[in-house]
């Protein structure tokens, strides 16, 4: 939680200088000119104790053991008690010291309990006093709780989010790793290539995404990556385009955004097919909008997995959540599925 602001980070300062701004401002309410300034600054030098008495008793005492616990009736019996003795204890500083000591010629000492002097102490001097210091530590403690919940918002953001990029990890390996099992099988030649991109793409999952952001260069060298795994299962199978446009270099997102889509479109789109299968990747940054097309052939009967199923696509449901956590009003997400194509058309206003 941040700190309470001070002048010159120095507490001690701060408080002299709102006292004599205090002053300043009380004496040119009431000083008649600048002739009498002198004069009405002494008087209410004089008055500055008590000031100080309330001021300090009501925010470090009377708050915290009464108004922020909501006993407002205590807390209200206990301010006036407080005005009545700050008063008394004015009184008593300016009639059996102050003007004794400083203004013996001039001044007739009166008697300490006055009954309409020590009233007008209380309301007129003194209670403004009491509200300005109360509205000022319910305003600091507004601040401190607003501070708190963003706090504890961001956390919490953090948290879902962290766990929804640890979701992404396994997910991926497990297919990956489905495909590398597939080849071995075969005995395939390209098993090694396998484990090489395999090998390249952990050291971006394990490392490069862990930052809040990187560079979209990286992420969609991270799908290239992915695509030539795919390549390599599907053989002359698959007819697959990939086509990046704009400037992508200084441009930064968030890590394992994309890659579920392009995930998505071989997983439930590509592997049950036995017939020719396509799938067309379009990525374009123009005016600070990144825009991605993912679309894939499908001419099952099964309903592609969609955001609207619990038990499959994991990997668009996540993505989706994360979409609305880190772009909430900055990213258009359109998934739609045709007789014969699957389309994911994504959009993300860039920083």
């Amino acid at each position: 939680m941040k700190q309470p602001f001070y002048i010159a980070n120095n507490r001690p300062l701060t408080h002299i200088l709102f006292w004599i701004a205090y002053l300043l401002v009380y004496t040119g309410v009431h000083a008649d000119g600048e002739d009498f300034f002198l004069t009405y600054f002494q008087i209410e030098l004089q008055k500055l104790p008590p000031a100080i008495l309330v001021a300090y008793v009501n925010m470090y005492v009377l708050f915290p053991l009464f108004f922020i616990q909501r006993k407002y009736v205590a807390y209200s019996l206990w301010a006036i008690v407080l005005l009545f003795i700050a008063s008394v204890v004015g009184r008593a500083l300016i009639e059996r010291v102050i003007e004794p000591l400083f203004y013996a010629d001039t001044t007739v000492v009166e008697e300490v309990f006055i009954g309409y002097l020590l009233l007008k102490s209380m309301l007129w001097f003194l209670s403004p006093i009491l509200l300005f210091t109360l509205v000022l530590k319910v305003f600091r403690q507004w601040v401190d709780q607003e501070q708190y919940n963003q706090e504890m918002a961001k956390e919490k953001l953090a948290t879902e989010l962290n766990f929804l990029k640890a979701q992404v990890q396994p997910h991926f390996l497990f297919n990956t790793l489905n495909n590398l099992y597939a080849l071995t099988l075969q005995a395939s030649p390209v098993a090694p290539r396998v484990v090489l991109k395999l090998s390249e793409l952990m050291s971006y999952m394990l490392y490069d995404s862990q930052s809040d952001t990187l560079l979209l260069s990286k992420e969609i060298s991270h799908i290239q990556n992915y695509i030539e795994l795919e390549k390599l299962r599907y053989t002359s199978r698959l007819d697959l385009s990939l086509n990046v446009s704009g400037d992508i270099h200084d441009k930064r997102i968030a890590p394992l955004l994309l890659i579920p889509f392009v995930e998505n479109a071989f997983k439930h789109g590509v592997s049950n097919e036995t017939n020719q299968i396509w799938v067309t990747i379009d990525i374009k940054v123009k005016d600070n909008w990144l825009s991605v097309k993912v679309e894939n052939s499908h001419t099952g009967d099964e309903l592609v997995s969609s955001l609207s199923n619990n038990h499959n696509g994991l990997g668009l449901q996540n993505i989706a959540r994360r979409l609305k956590l880190l772009y909430p009003n900055d990213h258009e997400l359109a998934i739609k599925k045709e007789t014969d194509r699957y389309l994911v058309d994504l959009k993300i206003k860039m920083s």
